[in-house]
């Protein structure tokens, strides 16, 4: 009786292990179901250039249609506010992130000969990933993207095929509670969408 009672908590003690390791390696994210928003972006363009800043921070310029023309479309209570690189003027718009700086200055990747190249991605999902900083918690909307031709990139610098292990995405806003509010396009990002 005892030992059936020990196996029984073992079991359960090796399956919740289970449970929760796998829950958390299943993603840190969420799968949004939104049907307008995938159609939508499955009619925008799916490629972009390769691009980097001053600071080394690698990227690939996606169409800002990605977020003008995503963001209206998501149906969710509260509002959602485009990312600051989406309406600064000194931004970098809609884009997919592909090397860190600091990845650079730790594996001495000082020249990227693939600057101005072009490449292709496919949409996958939209997604909800929730942050917490600085004690507030922030829901990013993303759209996972796979890009083995980035994937290759990254590679070939030695580095591993994904940035941090996540998927490629493009950040289109941050949901925040209140009102739900019409988006705001900038007049420069509302002329590049026509």
């Amino acid at each position: 009786m005892i030992k059936s009672v020990i196996r029984s908590f073992f079991t359960a003690a090796i399956l919740a292990a289970v449970f929760v390791t796998s829950a958390a390696s299943a993603g840190d994210y969420q799968i949004e179901f939104q049907p307008k928003v995938l159609e939508k972006a499955e009619m925008i363009e799916h490629r972009g250039v390769l691009k980097q800043k001053e600071n080394g921070y690698l990227y690939v310029e996606v169409s800002n249609d990605f977020i003008g023309e995503l963001l209206p479309l998501i149906d969710v209570p509260g509002r959602i506010v485009p990312p600051r690189h989406y309406m600064s003027k000194k931004g970098i718009g809609a884009h997919i992130s592909v090397m860190y700086e600091n990845e650079q200055i730790e594996h001495e990747i000082w020249e990227i000969k693939e600057l101005g190249q072009e490449y292709t991605f496919a949409v996958m999902q939209l997604r909800t990933v929730k942050l917490n900083k600085d004690n507030k918690m922030k829901k990013l909307w993303l759209i996972a993207v796979d890009a083995p031709e980035l994937e290759k990139l990254r590679m070939s610098y030695g580095l591993s095929p994904k940035l941090k292990g996540h998927d490629f995405h493009i950040t289109i806003g941050t949901q925040v509670p209140g009102k739900a509010q019409p988006v705001e396009v900038p007049a420069e990002h509302a002329a590049e969408a026509a």
